[in-house]
């Protein structure tokens, strides 16, 4: 009777812990449908046709967005920043784009090798609208923006050394184009890391059972 009465408090907590752990994986699984449903809705939106840059910006939740526009670049305001282009360390051409309808934006033009890449001017531009406001990651160099040297999406910052002001925090990461500079291929950055949490949840609970049955199967001391 004693030993029976020893078990049941081991059983309660462990049959709480199995129940609270199997729901938090469950809720992993959940989340991981979540957002797989959204990475390909994003990706929808990045081959759908273009809609006009001036429009896009006013929407909520426009990021991922395929956009166009037709103005001017403005080539005496490009911004660098480092990146990694076919394997090795690059530069990414950042430039002030003026729209025909009064818009201003920072496009991203895409990489090379070196800063003394010539950056050719072009008068329209097809690309994906981003918002890039994770911060300073901490392994990231700090911005200069005197030596035109940058590190991690700044964008206010960036906009200032551009010259643009009360511009929508955005940056549209341009397709290909005639820049003379290598666009990205874009794709959704979204951190999905629910598999692995899931996983991680189960097997705690999967260990917990293996503990409890090996305490309960405990042979008594003589």
């Amino acid at each position: 009777m004693s030993g029976v009465r020893r078990l049941w408090p081991v059983l309660v907590a462990s049959g709480l812990g199995i129940a609270v752990l199997c729901g938090l994986g469950t809720w992993q699984v959940q989340r991981l449908a979540q957002k797989q449903a959204l990475i390909a809705t994003l990706e929808a939106r990045m081959i759908a046709a273009p809609v006009p840059l001036a429009s896009a910006i006013t929407q909520a939740g426009a990021e991922y967005l395929k956009v166009q526009a037709t103005g001017r670049l403005d080539v005496a305001h490009v911004l660098y920043k480092q990146t990694v282009f076919r394997g090795l360390a690059g530069w990414e051409a950042i430039a002030p784009f003026q729209t025909d309808d009064g818009v201003s934006v920072l496009v991203d033009l895409g990489a090379s090798e070196s800063r003394e890449q010539l950056l050719k001017p072009i008068n329209q531009v097809t690309g994906i609208l981003r918002l890039h406001n994770k911060g300073r990651g901490i392994f990231d160099n700090e911005n200069s923006s005197s030596q035109n040297q940058w590190f991690w999406w700044d964008l206010p910052q960036m906009q200032a050394a551009a010259g643009i002001r009360g511009a929508p925090p955005v940056i549209l990461q341009a397709l290909a184009n005639e820049s003379g500079f290598e666009a990205a291929e874009p794709k959704v950055e979204l951190d999905n890391n629910h598999l692995g949490y899931a996983v991680t949840w189960f097997g705690l609970a999967v260990a917990l059972v293996g503990v409890t049955l090996a305490f309960v199967l405990k042979k008594p001391e003589a």
